[in-house]
């Protein structure tokens, strides 16, 4: 089978839905599938750049989140193109709201893939503003991207309910993000991979977090205050970096928080294998709760503890004192406590965790699922 992954986003780039694209086409590629991964970039970069960024700037300053919508229609216009091009016997997963919508547009049939909330992560990032023109187309696409799709798989229940709520679609199929065990089995020793980072040997919390507000990273420094033996390595880069950087400031924390920027994801194994404890404090922000978090996975599949906040599909993920710790969100207290605590229960947190990722979490299995739903598309 000839497998197309469609997105309007560039790829690869750093988060969740690159790292599933690429994992999942591993896993789709060794049962024999032939994949390939289709983008406006890849197809029309330079009219990208030309007709979509260029002119976004401008219309951006008109107000109302023109250029935010320009720039995304632009993707949009593109994406269907590049599918009209692609053979007819190739089966498309859309990786977003749009791609489903050009998949459509181009006559095609195409099963979807709903990693998070379109129009509300939007708003939580800041890319729009509440009541604006750009809100309300978003939500219209939101809408119609769902309508256009014949089968949709959701990373999440609680997405599954919101797609439900907003398009009337009660066909959802769940299927939580995966992970190749390879990656895990291959991870360094602690104090091989502390070496390599040039870290020393204090008690290390690993935040892997895009700095996005929902992402709760600010909710982790201000825990840090509660065990001062501590040091803090947030992984990672986003919008609210230098806003970070500042709380750090502030706080007097720049001895024992080390922000690394952005690390490929081949990078991630040796900061996943040094550290003691791994902080996910992600926080509700204008309806966006965190969903089954790869980064929580990874944690999981590493053998070291994870501490959550109890939202959204963290809480599918994660059970209290068996595979990891909960604590509730925008607590710096509970989380502190909390991680403190999972040194304690390290090694059978651990192996729960580990466990649990390898016989519910495969990327295999979850290949074996999506050719399932390809093989059912229209022609």
């Amino acid at each position: 089978m000839r497998i197309i992954f469609a997105t309007v986003f560039d790829y690869p780039h750093a988060g969740g839905l690159s790292t599933h694209v690429a994992t999942l086409s591993q896993a789709l590629e060794s049962l024999g599938h032939d994949v390939l991964v289709v983008t406006p970039r890849r197809y029309a970069g330079w009219r990208l750049d030309l007709v979509g960024r260029a002119p976004s700037r401008f219309l951006q300053l008109l107000g109302q989140d023109q250029g935010i919508v320009w720039s995304h229609r632009v993707r949009l216009w593109l994406l269907q193109a590049a599918l009209a091009h692609e053979p007819r016997d190739s089966r498309i997963i859309a990786e977003d709201v749009l791609s489903a919508i050009a998949a459509r547009s181009a006559g095609r049939s195409c099963l979807l893939t709903v990693h998070g909330y379109f129009t509300r992560e939007a708003l939580s990032r800041r890319g729009l503003r509440a009541g604006s023109y750009g809100e309300r187309v978003f939500r219209r696409w939101e809408d119609t991207g769902y309508r256009s799709a014949d089968r949709i798989v959701a990373v999440d229940t609680r997405i599954a309910e919101h797609i439900l709520a907003t398009s009337k679609r009660d066909d959802v199929r769940v299927q939580p993000n995966f992970l190749d065990m390879a990656w895990a089995d291959a991870l360094p020793d602690r104090q091989a991979a502390r070496r390599e980072l040039g870290l020393g040997d204090w008690p290390l919390i690993l935040c892997p977090r895009r700095l996005t507000p929902k992402n709760g990273v600010h909710v982790a420094i201000d825990a840090l205050r509660a065990w001062p033996e501590a040091h803090l390595l947030i992984v990672g880069d986003g919008v609210d970096r230098s806003r970070l950087e500042t709380q750090v400031r502030n706080l007097g924390l720049q001895d024992r928080v080390i922000f690394t920027g952005a690390q490929p994801h081949a990078a991630m194994a040796a900061y996943y294998a040094a550290a003691d404890c791994i902080a996910v404090p992600s926080v509700p922000v204008a309806g966006v709760e965190e969903a089954t978090s790869i980064s929580v996975l990874e944690g999981m599949a590493s053998g070291t503890p994870v501490v959550a906040s109890a939202i959204g599909g963290l809480k599918e993920l994660v059970e209290d004192g068996r595979n990891g710790l909960l604590v509730p969100p925008n607590d710096p207290g509970a989380l502190a406590a909390a991680l403190r605590r999972s040194l304690q229960q390290a090694a059978e947190l651990g192996r729960a965790a580990q466990d649990d990722v390898r016989r519910g979490y495969s990327a295999r299995a979850a290949a074996e699922a999506f050719v399932r739903d390809l093989s059912h598309l229209p022609e």
